[in-house]
């Protein structure tokens, strides 16, 4: 708290509050940050998965029906 200067906020339930708001703002910008990588993991991890399935069941030759 020590980046605000509490003699510009005369009333401590007006400056708690403006506190909380700013925390509440920079919580939100971390979870979406941390969202949006997650997303892209998950996008890298599908891809991978995509490339082995389709490497390893091209590999794979069809029962024969004789």
């Amino acid at each position: 708290m020590s980046r605000f200067d509490p003699n510009s906020y005369p009333d401590r339930l007006e400056f708690e509050a403006y506190v909380h708001r700013i925390r509440a703002r920079e919580l939100g910008e971390l979870f979406h940050a941390v969202g949006a990588r997650e997303k892209v993991r998950l996008h890298e991890t599908m891809s991978r998965l995509r490339k082995f399935a389709t490497t390893t069941f091209s590999h794979v030759h069809p029962h024969s029906t004789h």
